[in-house]
């Protein structure tokens, strides 16, 4: 036991010693009780760290999990996927515990289930749940490899079955041509801001993201190219900004330069001119001036659709309908489009436009005439 010192201290002051993972350690207290409360509080600081280290919660992982991707990944993903983590950690389990407070080694896949549970009774749908899973999958996964934990609790688990549609089949789809017409014709009479924003993303198959990060130098008229070389991200913190990379190394892409694009270009060059007076950096911005927000974008084609009479849908449905429409009149040309549209490889390209594929084929075969008598 460590004894009590007071000779040799000029102050006055209670001096208790211990050791602790070979190292000595001293507290001083102006009375001898004080002392004795100081050292087991200091004990107790040094073993709850030691635990905290080797045997973290799941909130704990993910800080040191979220820093070592810091390098790797965008500040827009790792909010992103820090939303999805949140909105799994923050579930309160039947011990009234949340989930993310849970020792990281102590999770069973039983506690994974609960969780999916409770998250369906919450009213989230399977496909968010399972979104949000993958990433947990990734954490616990990322603690099996650095030895945090044995074995991973999500191993082997299944996905919810969706009930709801792909969002590809309803505000995300491809516009039939009658719906384009409508659309346009209704945001024409109601002199939408955001018309030239709506045509050169139906004619490009640009994302509104890419889209709003247009500067005038990227359209080359001399070369006869649109230069796609970033896109609008949003921070950690939820900041919206212009970054400095597109959304994937593919992204980055060069697409032709049409006479009836350049002219829409010039067309919101002068727009921008009559509304805020001088010539602004970037050609595509919101009503106030500010960087364009997918957000506001969706809003003012909802109140289109409502004055067209069609189903409401979101500009990614632009770039759907441009996809469809290229392959509907160039069929051949799926290398083509791949590259305008900026995806990694081919095979995407033909998974996401199955159902053009799939209306070909079927004309096609009706067309094979094959005499037999």
């Amino acid at each position: 036991m460590p004894r009590k010192k007071k000779t040799n201290r000029k102050d006055g002051m209670f001096v208790k010693t211990f050791t602790f993972n070979g190292k000595r350690y001293y507290v001083y207290a102006s009375t001898e009780d004080e002392a004795i409360e100081k050292r087991a509080a200091k004990k107790r600081q040094l073993e709850e760290g030691i635990e905290e280290i080797k045997h973290p919660t799941l909130n704990g992982y993910y800080e040191h999990f979220t820093e070592i991707r810091r390098r790797e990944i965008k500040e827009s993903t790792i909010r992103s996927q820090r939303i999805q983590f949140n909105n799994v950690a923050s579930v309160e389990m039947a011990t009234g515990m949340n989930f993310g407070d849970m020792k990281i080694n102590e999770v069973t896949r039983r506690d994974i289930e609960t969780v999916r549970e409770l998250l369906l009774k919450k009213g989230e749908t399977p496909q968010y749940i399972n979104n949000c899973m993958a990433h947990v999958n990734h954490v616990f996964n990322s603690a099996t490899i650095d030895e945090t934990i044995q074995r991973n609790p999500c191993k082997a688990l299944k996905p919810l079955r969706r009930i709801d549609p792909p969002i590809g089949e309803n505000k995300h789809r491809a516009l039939t041509e009658e719906e384009t017409e409508k659309f346009f014709k209704a945001a024409t009479e109601r002199n939408s801001y955001y018309l030239n924003d709506f045509k050169v993303m139906i004619k490009t198959g640009l994302r509104v993201g890419e889209l709003g990060a247009l500067y005038p130098t990227d359209i080359d008229s001399k070369s006869g190219f649109i230069h796609v070389r970033r896109t609008i991200q949003r921070d950690e913190t939820g900041a919206y900004m212009v970054g400095d990379d597109t959304k994937t190394e593919s992204g980055s892409r060069d697409i032709p330069l049409t006479p009836e694009l350049t002219r829409l270009f010039r067309e919101q060059e002068q727009l921008n001119r009559s509304i805020f007076g001088l010539k602004i950096d970037r050609l595509f911005r919101s009503t106030e001036g500010e960087i364009l927000r997918e957000y506001s974008v969706n809003r003012e084609i909802g109140r289109i659709c409502k004055a067209a009479g069609i189903d409401p849908f979101t500009c990614h449905a632009f770039r759907n309908s441009f996809a469809t429409r290229f392959i509907e009149q160039r069929p051949g040309d799926y290398k083509i489009l791949s590259e305008i549209l900026g995806h990694k490889d081919i095979s995407i390209t033909l998974n996401l436009y199955t159902h053009v594929m799939t209306d070909k084929k079927v004309a096609a075969m009706n067309d094979i005439k094959i005499k037999t008598s």
